[in-house]
């Protein structure tokens, strides 16, 4: 057993990761362990999750990293949380709270934590605490470098933690130098919030929902939206910080503003809210270069999420390069945890930068041929089974994929994902009603294949894009050949790019697609029944082939089919 060290985050979307003698080896969100999408609490299951990929118990932790100082940590049910978003503003004691949150280090987090520990078996490990935004810079920083000796700028965003909502800081050769920091009552963050609650969505679940809408307003009234949140949140006169006009926090004004934005569309105010957040976040990103000199840009926290801030930094005259961490909410927490607690050990030129994505269970033969026996379900292990799925996408076919190993965050990535067509414009539709049950106006991503992707999107820097967490223009006459990955207002979309050698199989199965069809595209979206986390297990995915109109999956070397195969 070799040193080990395990990453935690308690509370919205909880998550554990582990990394044995300094390397990275195992992640895991607790929803893809207890099927509650977003889950609010202790990551129990994903700890047990991590040990046993590694071969340990818990008795041989003896560090447990995490990554914040304050907030909480308890099981919170979905109805209870919106209970208390409810009655929010009608609680004016609240105000008290709220100042206490402001406060670095309040004791009752690290004592709740060692005896959620405790009920784990790690009763020998020693916990060291990590302030919430250094580890979302550290994330970004460490996950993403290219280069050790380089200077970065890393942007921090999101709705708060430890009392802050936003950093800039500089770092070089593993030191980070914070130039400013934004505290919670200014959040960016947590307006967003506040707009998806009052929309009818679900926070720290929805806000994309918002962005995806955003495209199908008239740029005029949303304008007008964004003119009115610009009085109530700015710059303070460094530009490094974000700046509320109004004595109450932004999150306690958000009656008056709501007030303010009553009577206006709904698509509208998304769209407002969308560029006033662009305009906001471009600016601060200008100013921060400006400042330090640094011109190579990587962003962590939620609000880079945001795929079209993104874009809109990526597209700056003064950024040479840019990249946000991969599902750089709360659960890249313990991986940015774990990053800065192996730099301090080990010192920073050994801390590796993300290869890829693929951090959590495998799909091993065994475990497929046992997810379908008993099941009715029909086995094939073909000799190329990157070619036969390719030949199924070539005819029109919806397939769904889920082998190797499973990927970390918000995106699926190949190894849980459900393929298809993306020329056939009817494909969404067939998509909703088989499985997926969308909201109307929500795209879908495709898959490029970088070698191609020329053909396909806007990308004169070059610029990776391996975990969709970048916007792009498409070319003007890609639209028919990618209609149903690409958002149907603005034509953009949220590709990822695919290398050639990528180990996943996914390249394979686009080279073999191109080979049938000429092109090099496919429609990439998650294998999973509406309302429930991505599949983990093949148990998972064999589920959701039973409970849906899906006909074909790839599970592991084998394909699954509801029919007697062919092939």
């Amino acid at each position: 057993m070799g040193d080990l060290l395990l990453g935690i985050h308690g509370g919205a979307n909880a998550t554990a990761a582990i990394a044995v003698d300094g390397h990275l080896a195992h992640c895991v969100q607790e929803e893809r362990l207890t099927g509650i999408k977003g889950y609010m609490g202790f990551p129990h299951q994903a700890v047990a999750a991590c040990l046993r990929a590694v071969g340990a118990v818990p008795s041989d932790v003896t560090e447990v990293v995490y990554g914040s100082r304050s907030g909480p940590v308890d099981h919170c049910p979905r109805d209870e949380w919106l209970h208390r978003l409810a009655a929010f503003h009608h609680q004016p004691t609240l105000v008290e709270g709220e100042e206490h949150l402001v406060v670095a280090a309040p004791g009752a987090m690290p004592r709740r934590v060692t005896e959620l520990l405790r009920q784990d078996g790690l009763t020998a490990a020693r916990v060291t605490y990590v302030d919430h935004h250094t580890a979302h810079a550290a994330a970004a920083y460490y996950g993403l470098r290219t280069d050790p000796d380089r200077p970065y700028l890393v942007l921090t965003c999101d709705g708060f933690g430890d009392g802050a909502c936003a950093t800039v800081s500089a770092w070089t050769a593993g030191q980070r130098t914070e130039i400013a920091r934004t505290d919670m009552r200014n959040s960016i963050g947590l307006l967003w919030f506040w707009f998806t609650h009052a929309a009818g969505f679900t926070p720290h679940e929805d806000e994309y929902k918002l962005m995806g809408m955003a495209p199908y307003a008239r740029p005029d009234r949303a304008r007008q939206v964004a003119d009115i949140l610009h009085t109530y949140l700015g710059l303070d006169p460094t530009g490094l910080r974000l700046h509320r006009t109004t004595t109450a926090s932004i999150e306690r004004a958000w009656p008056d503003i709501e007030q303010r934005l009553r009577g206006r569309r709904f698509d509208d105010l998304f769209a407002g809210l969308q560029l006033f957040t662009e305009d906001l976040l471009t600016r601060w990103t200008r100013n921060a270069v400006t400042a330090t000199g640094i011109r190579d840009v990587l962003a962590g926290g939620g609000v880079f999420m945001n795929i079209k801030v993104n874009q809109r930094i990526a597209d700056l005259d003064c950024v040479d390069t840019f990249a946000a961490f991969p599902s750089c909410g709360d659960e890249s927490l313990p991986l940015g945890a774990l990053y800065h607690r192996l730099a301090v050990t080990h010192g920073h030129h050994s801390v590796q930068p993300m290869a890829d994505c693929y951090l959590g269970d495998d799909i091993t033969p065994d475990d497929a041929r046992r997810a379908v026996a008993g099941t009715g379900l029909h086995l094939h292990e073909p000799d190329r089974i990157e070619d036969v799925v390719a030949g199924l996408l070539a005819e029109g076919q919806i397939v769904a994929r889920c082998t190797g190993r499973m990927e970390y965050g918000a995106r699926a990535l190949g190894n849980r994902s459900i393929l298809a067509n993306p020329a056939d414009a009817d494909v969404p539709r067939r998509l909703n009603q088989l499985i997926k049950q969308r909201d109307f106006w929500m795209p879908f991503a495709p898959a490029i294949l970088r070698s191609h992707q020329h053909r396909y999107i806007r990308n004169p820097r070059r610029l990776r894009s391996p975990y969709m967490m970048l916007g792009f223009d498409t070319q003007p006459d890609a639209a028919t050949d990618m209609i149903a990955a690409i958002h149907p207002a603005d034509l953009s979309c949220r590709p990822q790019i695919v290398d050639e050698d990528s180990p996943t199989g996914l390249a394979r199965i686009l080279h073999a697609y191109h080979a049938r069809t000429g092109q090099a595209v496919l429609l990439n979206t998650s294998l999973n029944l509406h309302g429930h986390p991505i599949a983990r297990t093949a148990v998972d995915a064999v589920t959701v082939l039973r409970h849906s109109d899906l006909a074909y999956l790839q599970l592991g070397p084998y394909l699954v089919t509801k029919h007697a195969p062919t092939c």
